[in-house]
């Protein structure tokens, strides 16, 4: 029975590895972001978000509305609590370099955006999108979850106030 199972624990790591390498390559644009739905963010800012806003849920620190428009990883919704409403994302950003995380994400999502966009580096871990004379911003931050995992944060603010960062955020 022993030998059995070891050719079979043998196969297993080297499957669980080869996954574990896959996950970490290079992504496009398409792969990370969903253009349409980040455009479709952009464009609902100039109203606020009303058109793109789902059910509220309310806490005393926020109000969070869920929405159906996806930018990055599934997992995006409408929030206001230290700043006016904003459309926000979280998910992780993967690649090759944690360290180049942020650039190859910015790449990418300047790919989505398109040439009339320019990112400025705002702080050590954080890009913002604009266009000249145009609101909104969109702003792309990169940090280290509790697991040691580089993550990512894409939001839609209405205008730069919204978006600069916060005293004790930089």
């Amino acid at each position: 029975m022993r030998r059995i199972m070891m050719p079979w624990l043998l196969g297993a790591g080297v499957a669980l590895l080869s996954g574990c390498a896959s996950q970490a390559t290079e992504q496009t644009a398409a792969e990370r972001f969903d253009c349409t739905a980040l455009n479709q963010a952009i464009t609902s800012a100039e109203t606020g978000f009303e058109d793109i806003k789902g059910r509220l849920e309310t806490t005393d620190l926020t109000r969070t509305w869920q929405t159906d428009t996806q930018a990055f990883h599934d997992a995006c919704v409408i929030t206001s609590a230290r700043r006016p409403d904003h459309y926000l994302c979280f998910g992780p950003l993967a690649t090759d370099d944690p360290r180049g995380a942020l650039v190859a994400g910015g790449e990418a999502l300047g790919q989505c955006l398109g040439e009339s966009w320019q990112s400025e580096r705002t702080a050590p871990d954080r890009l913002a999108f604009t266009r000249q004379g145009r609101e909104p911003v969109v702003v792309l931050e990169s940090f280290l979850n509790d697991r040691g995992r580089r993550m990512g944060t894409l939001g839609v603010y209405q205008n730069a106030a919204d978006a600069a960062p916060r005293p004790g955020e930089e």
